[in-house]
């Protein structure tokens, strides 16, 4: 008994150890985020590292309501905007591991307006429209290389997007994802399918397919095939009632160094407390939290496994998951070329890309407009999740210095 006590005695003394060791070493990450409440950046945020399936970090900072002085919470649901595109895309992986649809399947083939779909070319102020050379796949959809784009991608077919009203924030013009679809479908593409890779509205015709395909709507699919097996509780489109107090208040600079709140008025923010709507946003329109998405990401980083014995996807298909598809095409966003690629739904980190944060080669990343971020270190078995609510989305350096300083913190334990 003596030695059973001592033993016992050790192992909660070394634990503790070594969360006071992880806690000290985040200081420097809690400065990173100090700062930038300090200097009314952002109201406050949710910071959240897993070092080889452990929680290391775990914190809330500051506000989730400066006016009423709502403090921060790691339970706080934020906006979590682009980030809804990696989980419809693991979502839509399913259906292809189940043999249901193949990634180069054309659309045409379950959507059948694509069929007749040109391609505008932009000639001085004028717009020419060719035929495609091919269909538009899905593996183009998944990797953003259909064509199938935004105005903020394309500035010179402005015009063209809001003819088609795609060029409306969280395409509130529509009522559902089969509406919207169709439209695109009217829409002629911005390039020629597999030309490059360009970001913008692919997700939604991903978002489409799943209902089709499974016969499902978008939000119910989520639940029944994501959420619920991975306890997701508090990821959804649009919040129950009783949730809706958890939503975090998104602030922009109206001054270097002064927030304001972001009102309808000024942007439909709100929209996940909206009753009744039955349009999906498989681009930007989940909410989540910190805790719920990392069961996500902790379920990918060991290879799709969940609950030990279950499999969300397949290795096979996770593997292609994470898998260059961009071959040697630039990976342009925003108008800017990127040191990284992009797999079939996530941006993966090349050797050329570890400058930017420090991640291992072949790691997988992204974020959402409202300034929140992961990224998950396969080599090192990490995930980090730094979640903000600021427009516009100008704090990817901030976010990209976090994942750096989080890494030269774990690689120090080393």
């Amino acid at each position: 008994m003596v030695m059973l006590y001592r033993i016992s005695t050790f192992i909660l003394s070394l634990v503790f150890s070594i969360q006071c060791l992880f806690a000290q070493n985040f200081h420097s990450v809690d400065s990173i985020i100090e700062k930038q409440i300090q200097q009314q950046k952002i109201s406050g945020a949710v910071a959240m590292v897993i070092y080889q399936n452990k929680v290391v970090l775990d914190k809330a900072y500051g506000f989730a309501d400066k006016a009423n002085h709502t403090p921060m919470s790691t339970e706080s649901i934020f906006r979590i905007a682009s980030q809804t595109k990696a989980i419809v895309s693991v979502a839509f992986l399913q259906l292809v591991d189940q043999g249901k649809i193949g990634l180069d399947d054309p659309i045409e083939k379950y959507i059948p307006s694509f069929k007749i779909q040109q391609v505008a070319i932009v000639e001085k102020d004028s717009i020419r429209l060719v035929n495609k050379n091919r269909s538009v796949t899905i593996r183009d959809l998944l990797s953003h290389q259909s064509g199938i784009s935004s105005s903020d991608e394309y500035p010179k077919l402005k015009k063209l997007f809001a003819q088609y009203q795609l060029d409306k924030p969280l395409t509130i013009a529509f009522n559902s994802l089969e509406e919207e679809v169709e439209q695109i479908a009217k829409m002629p593409l911005a390039h020629q399918p597999g030309e490059r890779f360009s970001y913008g509205l692919s997700t939604n015709v991903i978002g489409r397919l799943i209902e089709i395909v499974s016969g499902k709507s978008l939000d119910t699919y989520l639940l029944e095939n994501i959420f619920k097996p991975l306890q997701m509780k508090d990821s959804y489109f649009y919040l129950p009632k009783e949730k809706q107090n958890r939503l975090v208040k998104v602030y922009r600079n109206v001054k270097p160094d002064s927030l304001s709140e972001i009102t309808p008025d000024i942007y439909p923010i709100n929209y996940p407390n909206a009753a009744n709507r039955k349009y999906y946003s498989a681009i930007g329109g989940l909410v989540s939290t910190t805790h719920d998405y990392s069961k996500f990401l902790i379920c990918l980083l060991n290879n799709g496994v969940y609950a030990n014995i279950k499999h969300l996807i397949s290795k096979q298909i996770f593997d292609q998951f994470i898998s260059n598809q961009l071959g040697n095409k630039t990976f342009i966003f925003g108008g800017m070329k990127s040191l990284n690629n992009f797999g079939l739904g996530v941006g993966l980190t090349t050797k050329q890309g570890t400058i930017l944060n420090n991640a291992s080669e072949g790691s997988f990343f992204w974020g959402g407009a409202f300034n929140t971020a992961y990224m998950v270190d396969l080599k090192r078995k990490l995930i980090t999740l730094f979640y903000f609510q600021r427009a516009p989305f100008d704090l990817p350096p901030v976010l990209s210095g976090l994942e750096k300083q989080t890494i030269k913190e774990i690689d120090q334990l080393k």
